[in-house]
């Protein structure tokens, strides 16, 4: 058999798949927040669109403090005037923060070196272009002011506001399917059983690909039972499928058994990572309209961690999104111990100096070691363990 992928090819295995963005839709502005752009937002018109005084102050021309430091005041433009008073060579006119500054005039001297009073005695002279914002510096008009792709937030609204965009397109959130199997696992609500256990995984998958900018349309659990599973495999028209358990080598593993008989075309099929070994991803559906499937394992963390390694990536794909992921670098706080063959990627807590903590584990059964954790730390494989302060990856949860 041969070795499984590490993970950076497993990954680049999986992103090399038919997958297509979702469709595009418009919606208003207040609501785009957290949606990914489809189109680029452009200027309107030069921002900003006039010569804006920085300062509440004295517009003038500086020029005409190198003669005197006195200058008569004609008048005061205040932010929103339509017409300014002319202002003759040799003088100035009182200006606020925001206001346009009169053509030909080069510098804004602020209160705080007059004598606010007139005529103006300035205590210092400013220099050409002091204190404005030229018109067009930031942009020009026609500039892309937010590319496609980018997850839209607060800035992004206003910059779609400053331009007078009130519907923005944005691709749909991908619709996901999301199926979880067990004989064993019980709703949460009721009393398991000694030889039972409750559906976390499926409350937990949902919230994580929900932050990840998946729409939920379904979340179901099956029993073991390979006809149940094929038709609830079948019958969907979502644009991603991701199941929980049964990929293993169990008799009973019904999403294997029911995922073969769609013989899809398998990207993946495990990969030399801990937890989550088995991960699978497959292509589904007709040629030019297939649709991810994304089978993770069922150890809780198991789970948690393929879904952040493979799903996000995908659903970023599916978004228009860039799929690399926010990867950034931190010191370790304690000793981390490695797996000799494959690439470990722990739940870690992160301290107050940010220093990032591997808390120990019973394996990828056990959810409760993840508590307060902020992130996945990789550690790549060997014999020696990771030391205390040594720069190490990690994945920040979504």
């Amino acid at each position: 058999m041969a070795p499984l992928p590490d993970y950076p090819n497993a990954l680049a295995q999986v992103l090399a798949g038919p997958w297509r963005t979702t469709s595009v839709e418009s919606i208003e502005l207040h609501r785009v927040s957290g949606r990914v752009l489809a189109e680029a937002i452009l200027a309107d018109r030069d921002l900003p669109p006039f010569n804006r005084s920085a300062m509440d102050g004295y517009a003038l021309r500086s020029q005409d403090l190198l003669k005197t430091d006195t200058l008569p005041c004609v008048g005061f433009i205040a932010a929103g005037d339509a017409d300014a008073p002319k202002v003759p060579a040799g003088s100035c006119v009182g200006i606020a923060t925001g206001a346009a500054v009169p053509e030909g005039l080069d510098a804004v001297a602020p209160h705080e070196w007059t004598n606010r009073a007139s005529p103006v005695l300035f205590n210092k002279s400013p220099a050409s272009g002091d204190s404005i914002h030229p018109q067009g510096s930031d942009a020009k008009q026609g500039d892309e002011l937010v590319s496609p792709g980018t997850t839209l937030g607060t800035v992004e609204q206003g910059l779609a506001a400053t331009v007078g965009q009130l519907d923005v397109p944005v691709y749909q959130r991908p619709r996901v399917l999301l199926l979880s199997s067990g004989d064993e696992v019980v709703p949460v609500d009721s009393t398991p059983a000694p030889h039972q256990i409750r559906n976390s995984n499926l409350m937990m998958i949902s919230e994580l690909l929900t932050r990840m900018g998946a729409d939920i349309i379904e979340q179901r659990w099956l029993p073991d039972d390979v006809d149940q599973t094929l038709q609830a495999l079948t019958q969907t028209d979502a644009d991603m499928t991701v199941t929980i358990g049964g990929i293993s080598a169990g008799d009973r593993d019904a999403f294997r058994d029911a995922i073969d008989a769609l013989k899809p075309t398998m990207l993946l099929q495990g990969s030399a990572i801990q937890p989550g070994r088995p991960i699978q991803i497959a292509a589904c559906g007709d040629a030019g309209r297939e649709r991810p499937l994304v089978s993770l394992p069922g150890n809780p963390v198991s789970a948690l961690v393929t879904a952040s390694l493979f799903a996000w990536p995908v659903l970023r794909m599916l978004q228009g999104m860039n799929p690399s992921l926010p990867w950034t670098t931190g010191k370790l706080g304690n000793q981390a111990h490695r797996h000799h063959s494959r690439r470990r990627f722990r739940p870690a807590t992160r301290d107050a100096q940010g220093n990032l903590h591997v808390p120990h584990w019973h394996g990828s059964g056990d959810l409760a070691h993840a508590v307060a954790t902020v992130g996945l730390v990789d550690i790549e494989s060997g014999s020696a363990p990771v030391p205390n302060g040594q720069d190490v990856s990690w994945l920040p949860w979504p």
